[in-house]
């Protein structure tokens, strides 16, 4: 079924490039539509949302054939949603490095955002004991940039599942200000292929529930993440999309120590360590006893049915979190992966990559016993990724002003970047998106 009403601009995923872009774009004298492959959730909490947040419709988690998880939520506002609110600004060598200017964009980004460095009064004794073992290292941590209102904040910790307050900026923000601007809304909507005619984008084919649709416009741009949007470029002609993933690999650690109470109950990343010229970006970090029980278990995989989650939930109750506390670190991994047409995704470390992540676990692990961990209760989590990103790089798949060779379509989100940034990428990605917002309307 064809819809007949022509957009100006059609806009495939909602997260913080595609809500961007639906936000600076809609105008009542413009028709703007956006598509979302996922449903609009509201509710938080690991028990509420988890399931419906993380595994996809055929029920699994993103797992790559080289056994590493990748994570991402399909739903309004993406990954967002679940993101940890962290706001780092990309380094100048890193943007010399891509050879893009988004100074302007950045601070507009940062001032949309409301970021702001995580206030001391929020970084909690197990946080503080790691930011002064660092210190007596010789490592300098800074307190991390925060897409959040601290004035709305409870300091729950609980980021990785929603924000119960409202605090954290989500993608939700920007695509609810479009509403205002009428913005045309679909959600459920998986969005399949481009159509084109004479070598232009005229539209977007796409499955609904009520079977194949047809959406009509001027412009297409997708935002579908670095799994998504190639998926869509292939199935629309554009073969070298897919190739060249990166996911910002990372591991976590873990040690007890009888000096405080641990970190469950702290708000994760307040502060980091950014070490650039070792491609390392380190950080206070603790996920819950349900997916500690995955990392005591040597990374056995999380299946989706009650049953089993029920008695993970059950072994997690079982776990001792008084007096633990834990770091993450993220590497600047190889651009080796690749995404399938089918959505299958092939990725494995690299020696390379497997040598930085030792080099960051053996720093994890100083800092940690420099905070006051028992070096003989370290222990670490698997490797997984949560920052897909490469896989419609500029330069390769899209050009400078992230159009393809497609006319009329455009790729904004995180699989336009041409290296990895081994950061967290919200802001950049918002940055983007204003960049060919500003070019769009030109």
């Amino acid at each position: 079924m064809a819809k007949d009403t022509p957009y100006d601009f059609i806009i495939a995923g909602s997260g913080p490039g595609g809500a961007t872009l639906a936000k600076e774009l809609a105008a009542p004298s413009r028709k703007v539509l956006l598509l979302e492959y996922g449903p609009h959730l509201t509710t938080t909490g690991l028990l509420k949302l988890a399931r419906k947040a993380y595994f996809g419709r055929d029920g699994r988690l993103v797992k790559t054939d080289g056994g590493l998880y990748i994570g991402r939520a399909q739903m309004l506002g993406g990954t967002s949603y679940v993101a940890m609110g962290n706001a780092v600004t990309p380094p100048d060598d890193l943007l010399a490095e891509w050879r893009v200017d988004l100074s302007a964009e950045l601070a507009e980004a940062r001032e949309d955002l409301g970021v702001v460095a995580m206030p001391d009064k929020f970084v909690g004794p197990a946080t503080r004991s790691i930011i002064d073992g660092a210190r007596t290292l010789g490592y300098e941590m800074l307190p991390t940039p925060k897409n959040v209102d601290f004035g709305a904040c409870t300091g729950c910790g609980m980021c990785l599942y929603g924000c119960p307050s409202g605090a954290k900026w989500t993608a939700l923000d920007s695509v609810n200000d479009a509403l205002e601007q009428k913005l045309e809304l679909r959600t459920n909507t998986k969005v399949t292929e481009v159509l084109r005619e004479n070598g232009r984008a005229v539209g977007v084919a796409a499955i609904d529930g009520s079977g194949r649709v047809e959406y009509r416009g001027g412009t297409v741009i997708l935002s579908a993440g670095a799994l998504g949007t190639p998926i869509i470029l292939q199935n629309s002609g554009i073969t070298q999309a897919g190739q060249g993933l990166a996911i910002d690999a990372f591991q976590g650690t873990y040690g007890y120590t009888t000096e405080n109470t641990g970190m469950q109950k702290e708000p994760v990343l307040g502060a980091y360590l950014h070490l650039r010229e070792r491609e390392l970006f380190t950080a206070p970090y603790m996920v819950p006893p349900f997916l500690l029980v995955r990392d005591l278990q040597g990374g056995q995989d999380v299946q989706p049915g009650m049953l089993e989650q029920a008695r993970m939930l059950l072994k997690s109750q079982r776990v001792r979190t008084r007096g633990l506390i834990g770091m993450m670190t993220k590497i600047r991994d190889e651009k080796t992966g690749t995404v399938h047409a089918d959505g299958s995704v092939s990725k494995s470390l690299t020696e390379h990559d497997r040598a930085k992540i030792a080099e960051g676990r053996a720093l994890m692990t100083e800092i940690l016993v420099a905070a006051g961990v028992d070096p003989d209760t370290i222990f670490t989590g698997v490797i997984e990724g949560g920052h897909p990103s490469g896989t419609a790089a500029i330069g390769r798949v899209v050009d400078e002003w992230q159009e393809t060779e497609v006319k009329g379509l455009y790729v904004s989100d995180a699989s336009i970047f041409p290296t990895t940034p081994g950061l967290p990428p919200i802001l950049t990605i918002v940055a983007f998106s204003k960049r060919l917002a500003k070019q769009l309307l030109a």
